[in-house]
């Protein structure tokens, strides 16, 4: 066939040099052209998509300088192709989807990869980079899942966000010296990645970088780094020790969150806050002190740490302060966070106005008393399965306790009940007359609790109440009753049988779960 029918052409008239545009060969091998109509062939275009898309062989010639975007995108069955060492650049996406592509040597000169260039090439194994490249751009070679092996040259200075990202195969890779910052996800979800060496210059490390890096047990991070980014060790479950250098002022929202092997880690004397979730789930962190420097923890930031023993403080901290292991605010007004890995009896100190939200989460006490100074106790407080027992002194205004359960005084609803201990060993239990709500989750998990009794005060009942409360088999529901919150009797599996009115309104999947009969009353 001539050229023509061949090859499309598109002329650079103000460089004098063509480019390749399209393509209608029907073989399994194409041969570019070198030149055409007197002048050299240096391009294949944008988009070029060869109209067959069983192209097994590519062989660019020299002189070739360009390779546009999207030109072999999802040419599924090529295998090999040879570029020249004339190749200065890569366009976005240029061999995304060519999951048959084994190899691929990349010519000395090439300066420029676009973004996505080999996105999802699941067959390539093993690839060099040559060493004019100054960055890798974003999502590169994200979900290779089939490279093992990739040699980074010296002079990257940056890896783009998703670069790797998804490269299971990867075991090891050697960062270049010459590296300062990795972006978001560079190495997300690269589970087979075991060791990694950072080089000393590296400032900043992204949003996600290492996420999901499951496989990955040690990592040594450089003297100057100033910034872990949100969920850069997230979910890096073999993670079991880790250095953070003096340098580093800042950490992200759940940079080390449900990384389950660690186990210890110090925090530099540089560090300012910490984020929301940071060590969320962190179940082998047994303790860890707070710096001087430290002035704010976010919200969950020890969340379900439920080997923590010891919350210990520098001394001139001006802002947190522990005391036997618990942290408090410096002024010792609000408690903040009990390690969830002490047991047995606790009371709080005299003096303590407020209880932060969570900050009982988990625990393994089994009794908790609290001083006439309280005035306030955060929401779903009491995750606690071993909680037997929660007295208040009798002069709080606020708070009081019957048999070992929390109500409280003064709420806009009236006299509410806030907490049922989940341990409490009683089958039968009367909620108290005068009671008008039940707070979020009160009764949640009481196992041992098979009947209850309300009283015809009762007017609210909130989410979450009774949810899995495994052995509670039938329950009427007050007259009185005008409403029932989200999921309240969710999961109670040996429910057979709940009574109420028809004017009671029932919240979003109150009653998911449950499988028995509803009985009305009216």
């Amino acid at each position: 066939m001539e050229i023509d029918d061949l090859f499309d052409f598109e002329l650079n008239e103000a460089e004098g040099y063509w480019s390749v545009t399209g393509y209608y060969g029907r073989g399994e091998e194409v041969v570019f052209p070198s030149s055409y109509e007197g002048k050299p062939v240096k391009a294949i275009g944008d988009e070029f998509f060869p109209c067959n898309k069983r192209i097994k062989r590519v062989i660019i010639p020299e002189g070739y300088t360009s390779i546009g975007k999207l030109a072999f995108h999802f040419c599924t069955e090529l295998t090999e192709i040879i570029l020249p060492e004339s190749l200065i650049s890569i366009g976005e996406s240029a061999f995304s989807g060519c999951t048959g592509l084994t190899e691929i040597k990349l010519p000395e000169t090439l300066s420029s990869i676009g973004e996505s260039a080999f996105w999802e090439c699941t067959g390539l194994t093993e690839i060099k980079l040559p060493k004019e490249l100054a960055s890798i751009g974003e999502w590169v070679f994200y979900e290779c899942t089939g490279l093992k092996e990739i040699i980074l040259p010296e002079g990257i200075t940056k890896i783009g966000m998703d670069a790797f990202h998804g490269c299971t195969g990867l075991t090891g890779i050697k960062l270049p010296e010459s590296l300062t910052s990795i972006e978001g996800a560079a190495f997300q979800n690269c589970t087979g990645l075991t060791e990694i060496k950072l080089p000393d210059g590296l400032t900043f490390i992204g949003d996600c970088v290492f996420d999901k890096c499951t496989g990955l047990k040690e990592i040594k991070l450089p003297d100057y780094l100033t910034s872990i980014g949100e969920w850069a060790f997230g979910e890096c479950a073999g993670l079991t020790e880790i250095k953070l250098p003096d340098c580093l002022s800042f950490i992200g929202d759940c940079a080390f969150y449900k990384c389950t092997s660690l186990k210890e880690i110090k925090l530099p004397e540089s560090l300012v806050s910490i984020g929301e979730s940071l060590f969320s789930e962190c179940t082998r962190l047994a303790n860890i002190k707070l710096p001087r420097s430290l002035t704010s923890i976010g919200g969950g930031a020890f969340y379900n740490c439920t080997g923590l023993t010891e919350i210990s403080v520098d001394e001139s901290n001006p802002v947190y302060c522990s005391v036997d292991g618990v942290l408090f605010d410096k002024a010792m007004t609000t408690l903040l966070l009990f390690p969830a890995e002490k047991k047995g009896k606790y009371s709080v100190p005299k003096g303590i106005i407020s209880v932060r939200n969570g900050a009982f989460d988990n625990c393994k006490l089994t009794s908790i008393s609290f001083p006439q100074s309280l005035l306030f106790i955060g929401s779903y407080e009491f995750n606690c399965e071993q909680l037997t027992d929660i007295t208040v002194s009798e002069l709080n205004p606020y708070y009081y306790s019957i048999d070992g359960v929390l109500f409280d005084k003064v709420s806009i609803e009236g006299s509410v009940l806030l907490e049922y201990p989940k341990n409490k060993d009683k089958t039968d239990y009367t909620v108290p007359d005068g009671i008008k709500a039940i707070s979020p989750y009160a009764f949640y998990k009481c196992k041992p609790l098979v009947n209850i009794a309300l009283p015809e005060s009762l007017e609210i009942i909130r989410e979450y109440v009774f949810a899995k409360c495994k052995g509670l088999k039938a329950i009427t529901l007050p007259v009185s009753l005008q409403f029932i919150g989200e999921r309240a009797f969710k999961d109670c599996p040996n429910l057979e049988t709940v009574t109420l009115s028809r004017k009671t309104r029932i919240g979003h999947k109150a009653l998911e779960g449950f499988g028995g009969r509803l009985v009305y009353r009216d």
